[in-house]
């Protein structure tokens, strides 16, 4: 980060660069662990990802979504420090214009420049307070959206031996 008389500075550039590692690692991963198990030498197409396709954006009944959203907290929850910082950066990026609605909402009418320091500033408080902020709670939606999103594109009325191939390619597709 860059920081100028103490203003934590995030370029274009840095994030970008964020964004770009969460989507081929971290979201990668994600995909990977949601779409396979390894039987030996085989991947598996996991049980979730079946059921969280057959049930579409509508994951009832509710034990597919307290199912879903437990996978999700658990793979949350093994990241490392920074594997979690940039997936609060890929969220608030998934966000901003929500974040920016509710700011504007929220908020009198400053000047362009008192607008940019004040809502600059509710975005920091996002990173660094994620507990206190609602940034974790927003980030684990984000990921459940993700991953019902992502099965809802696989066709997996019958897995057979090309499944596996289609949902690499996919995974691919998300996480460029």
């Amino acid at each position: 980060m860059i920081t100028i008389d103490d203003q934590l500075l995030v370029t274009d550039e840095m994030n970008a660069i964020v964004i770009g590692y969460t989507k081929k690692i971290v979201l990668k991963n994600l995909l990977m662990a949601f779409s396979f198990e390894s039987k030996g030498h085989f991947q598996i197409v996991t049980d979730i990802i079946q059921r969280v396709n057959y049930y579409g954006t509508d994951t009832n009944p509710p034990k597919i979504e307290l199912e879903l959203s437990a996978y999700v907290w658990s793979f949350f929850r093994a990241l490392k420090k920074e594997e979690r910082t940039a997936l609060f950066f890929w969220a608030l990026n998934n966000k901003y214009l929500c974040y920016l609605d509710e700011f504007e909402y929220d908020n009198e009418t400053f000047n362009e420049s008192e607008f940019n320091r004040k809502f600059g500033r509710e975005l920091a408080f996002k990173m660094y307070e994620p507990n206190d902020s609602g940034l974790i709670e927003d980030t684990l939606n984000e990921l459940n959206n993700f991953l019902i999103n992502f099965a809802a594109e696989l066709d997996l009325s019958l897995i057979d031996e090309y499944t596996s191939e289609q949902i690499l390619e996919e995974i691919d597709n998300y996480c460029l």
